[in-house]
């Protein structure tokens, strides 16, 4: 089984995905942690495509990747996926979240981020949250995707269907 988890910053793809690995046993993958140096430094793009492949090229038959990231084989992930989770949440859900998260692991790791990155709530990241991370451009490889796979796509809105979802599998 592979499983395609995206969305939007803070709608809680990296839980859901953390989940759905115990669940199922299957290998997973945040693209974070392939995407970021310590210190939140970004990788460059040719670096995480390489990581990228390496997982995909090892997890033939089963993973569970969390994560948009367009520029990194989304289309091969999107194709390969038996079934991809879209995180819908609107922007004020995902800002308390990504809040809430903050909180939690204030100036500590969490598991699915890099390592040497310890968890941070600046300006920039929720101004992503809020703004940046919904262009018109993001928006419609959202909805692209659900377009053009529809047959395993799952649009998930609010944090009950999460559960519920969960809790059907």
């Amino acid at each position: 089984m592979k499983i395609a988890i995206i969305g939007y910053a803070g709608s809680g793809k990296s839980t859901l995905a953390e989940n759905l690995s115990k669940k199922f046993n299957l290998p997973i993958l945040h693209i974070d942690k392939i995407s970021f140096n310590p210190n939140w430094v970004e990788k460059n793009n040719e670096e995480r495509k390489d990581l990228m492949k390496d997982f995909l090229d090892s997890n033939e038959t089963n993973w569970v990747i969390d994560g948009t990231y367009s520029k990194v084989y989304f289309e091969e992930r999107m194709q390969q996926a038996d079934k991809i989770i879209f995180l819908n949440f609107n922007r004020f859900t995902c800002y308390f979240q990504a809040l809430k998260r903050a909180f939690k692991y204030k100036n500590k790791h969490r598991d699915s981020a890099p390592k040497g990155c310890n968890e941070k709530f600046s300006l920039s990241f929720q101004w992503w949250i809020l703004y940046t991370g919904r262009t018109k451009k993001r928006k419609q490889l959202f909805i692209d995707t659900v377009n053009n796979y529809s047959s395993k796509v799952v649009i998930l809105k609010k944090r009950r269907e999460v559960q519920k979802y969960l809790n059907s599998k």
